[in-house]
């Protein structure tokens, strides 16, 4: 596309804004601000991308909106949404802050809360500072009017026409009317618009001040989702662009956001309070997405989307808020909850909001999982409906300002006439995490990564007996079983009963000691011989990897492509005369895994054909967990590049095999994670951004060298692994051999 986008008559101008030929041509008569023409062959033609930016400063008038248009929408946004210009630019988040532009700005902004921390309360300052964020984003002009005034009484009397979108809701919060003294709030304006917001971005400011609220006052203050539980909540339930997504109690909207990085276009919140509703509206808008938001609470038939039902329903609720105290008189399916505590009305109203076949993942305190009384029967009645499919128990510490262990709820709503659930999934991952620097603990990407396997293992494979658990970690019970238990469902006591068990099943253990005992010695053995080939080749590449060496970027000798956005496939099935996808989670070693395979049937495989695999190529993630890249071998050629993956297809100069060693080291691995893109709680980087990536060219001769030696290396890392996993079982068999008569 040419400077300035597409070139369109006044004509064009008005089919896209949708008003009338003569309405654009008196904005161009009498408006000399109005972008300039061009003019050729006697035709007048203006620029898109110049008409949209001067659209989106004319409101359309409340008696001129259409009946999906909010108060104070523009021209700009209609324009946009028919084809007219991209999106605006300034939803746009640079790929990279440097640690000097965000220490700058970061600092800025707490001299600015320190500043109006004088008269106002953290959460006001924040709701201000966030109302300034917001208009100078979304409205140039308006902001730039602002900072020329002098006094805020002038301010207030400007911004007394911003729209508050179709809720009613204030953008500037009332509370900036009671500051004792207005230098406070010009000094403040002052302030902010020295913030380089084009090097910083809207959406990383807005994270950062979610961020600081959320630590200082925790969910009081916040209402805030760590970004690792809500990646783990995302990446369980795995919603797709196709699927409707409700979060019944939207805090400040970090839930909704997520689902809409992952593509997810349908969403709607239920947010509880004027606040959250705000902050929600906030927080999507600062990101360019949009959704329907409603307030209500956690009632079943009072609840704002009542009569709708989801796909997914994603929720991290406040707990034990009180209920109505008609509650009684609600729906409940599996009884009223007590009122003083309304954890089980959550739980109640996922289930009343899925459609047939839907799942929902809702954060629940742990004592809903084993506490009697009212609490127990319905646990009991939601377990024996088959409406319970798996909880996953987190680490204590995960929130900011509270330690509360929380688990995950995984709801379902089964479809009619579908079979009892025999056995629901129990995940412990109650060891796992690791604290930061603000001793609050973390969920890493590896851990959550586990996680998922679990579930999606199970998920995909259990019903028919191929779901391999990890003992340690997960395991699915029998209903039966559960009942035993009074109906508990704390993960614990099923996972660690089966570790205890496992390790006294041994039937023969003499025989297996020895038989483990010549595994080793073989084992050791290989090692030995892996280890001389691997010094050979080493000493003979010393000296040999910096001759003749260059440097080049990935885009110079790869061709760097991106992966469809959404494709219809089935799910962990290996459907036969379908054609494999590769996704993330298929990226394992330096290669592509067989295992956790989605198919495509062929019709849809021959839409895709230009995103069809080739021996040599290599996949990584452009989305979630980066940094890792697979060499697409023989076995893998035909297969398809999946969503959230990039392809890269080397040249002749470079050796794949080498290329992809070097694709997996920690330089390169840090250089990702340095100019990745990281919103709320999914990292993603760009294939324009990958082609900057610097290359060490050696001579081709030298690449196979280095190639074969890192190979000889990760032949002993295995070797190494398989006789840790050895020993291991050998330690567990030692005492049962011993004790043998």
């Amino acid at each position: 596309m040419t400077e300035g986008g597409r070139k369109l008559t006044l004509t064009d101008i008005a089919k896209l804004a949708e008003v009338g030929v003569s309405a654009a041509s008196n904005w161009h008569k009498r408006h000399t601000d109005f972008p300039r023409p061009t003019v050729v062959s006697g035709q007048e033609l203006f620029a898109s991308d110049e008409v949209a930016r001067w659209l989106s400063q004319r409101k359309i008038a409340r008696n001129g909106l259409q009946a999906d248009e909010a108060p104070g929408t523009t021209y700009g946004d209609r324009f946009i949404r028919n084809g007219g210009a991209p999106a605006p630019r300034l939803q746009a988040e640079p790929s990279h802050v440097p640690a000097e532009v965000r220490s700058d700005w970061t600092n800025k902004l707490w001299r600015i809360m320190d500043l109006l921390r004088g008269d106002l309360e953290l959460v006001s300052a924040v709701d201000l500072i966030m109302a300034m964020l917001y208009l100078r984003t979304t409205d140039p002009e308006l902001w730039r009017a602002v900072t020329e005034q002098r006094s805020w009484g002038a301010v207030n009397w400007m911004l007394r026409d911003v729209p508050s979108w179709e809720h009613e809701v204030p953008l500037f919060p009332a509370v900036a009317s009671n500051l004792s003294g207005e230098q406070q709030l010009m000094e403040a304006i002052r302030l902010f618009d020295q913030i380089d917001s084009d090097s910083v971005g809207s959406a990383s400011m807005f994270d950062a001040l979610l961020e600081k609220v959320n630590r200082d006052l925790g969910r009081h203050g916040g209402h805030f989702t760590p970004p690792s539980v809500v990646r783990c909540m995302l990446e369980v339930l795995d919603p797709g662009s196709t699927n409707t997504v409700y979060d019944p109690s939207c805090g400040s909207g970090e839930l909704l956001v997520a689902a809409a990085q992952r593509g997810v276009e349908a969403l709607s919140g239920q947010a509880m309070n004027g606040r959250s509703l705000r902050m929600t509206l906030l927080h999507l808008s600062m990101h360019g997405r949009e959704a329907k938001l409603r307030m209500g609470g956690p009632e079943i038939m009072r609840g704002a989307f009542a009569a709708e039902q989801f796909d997914v329903v994603l929720s991290n609720p406040p707990f034990n808020v009180t209920l109505p105290d008609d509650i009684e008189q609600d729906a409940w399916r599996f009884g009223a909850p007590t009122k003083r505590a309304a954890n089980f009305a959550w739980l109640q109203l996922a289930v009343h909001q899925l459609r047939p076949g839907g799942r929902a993942g809702v954060l629940m305190p742990n004592g809903t999982l084993f506490t009697g009384g009212v609490n127990a029967e319905i646990r009991r009645k939601m377990i024996e409906a088959g409406v319970v499919e798996g909880i996953i128990a987190f680490p204590p510490g995960l929130f900011a300002a509270t330690g509360i262990p929380v688990s995950l709820w995984l709801i379902r709503r089964p479809k009619p006439g579908a079979p009892a659930p025999s056995e629901i999934l129990f995940v412990d991952a109650t060891s796992m995490g690791a604290t930061n620097e603000r001793a609050q603990r973390v969920l890493c990407d590896d851990e959550v990564a586990k996680i998922v396997k679990e579930y999606r293992d199970w998920h995909d494979f259990g019903r028919s007996g191929n779901f391999d658990h990890s003992a340690a970690l997960a395991r699915p019970v029998g209903i039966e079983e559960i009942r035993q238990n009074d109906y508990d469902l704390q993960p614990r006591r099923y996972v660690r009963e089966e570790i205890h068990s496992s390790s006294l099943q041994a039937d023969t253990p003499s025989a297996r000691l020895e038989s483990l005992q010549r595994e080793l010695d073989g084992l050791d053995e290989r090692a030995k011989r892996t280890r001389r080939d691997f010094d050979t080749r080493l000493e003979a590449l010393h000296g040999s990897t910096t001759r003749s060496r260059r440097e080049v970027s990935l885009g110079e000798i790869c061709d760097v492509h991106a992966g469809p956005g959404t494709v219809d496939r089935e799910r962990g099935l290996a459907v036969q005369g379908w054609t494999p996808l590769v996704l993330p989670r298929n990226i394992k070693r330096g290669h592509v895994s067989h295992e956790e395979l989605d198919t495509v049937k062929p019709e849809t495989s021959a839409k895709l054909a230009k995103y069809m695999l080739r021996p040599g190529d290599i996949v990584c993630a452009r989305s979630g967990t980066l940094g890792r890249h697979g060499l697409v071998r023989e076995a893998e050629g035909g297969w398809l590049l999946g969503p959230s993956c990039m392809r890269l297809r080397p040249g002749g100069e470079v050796v794949p095999e080498y290329l992809v060693h070097y694709l997996n080291s920690p330089e390169v691995h840090r250089w990702i994670t340095s100019k990745s893109r990281y919103s709320t709680a999914i990292p993603h980087i760009s294939a324009a951004t990958l082609r900057e990536l610097v290359i060490p060219l050696p001579p081709v001769v030298v690449q196979r060298e280095i190639a074969a030696t890192m190979g000889s290396i990760d032949v002993h890392i295995e070797q190494y692994e398989r006789g840790a996993s050895t020993m291991q079982s050998l330690r567990d068999l030692v005492f049962p051999s011993l004790m043998q008569p």
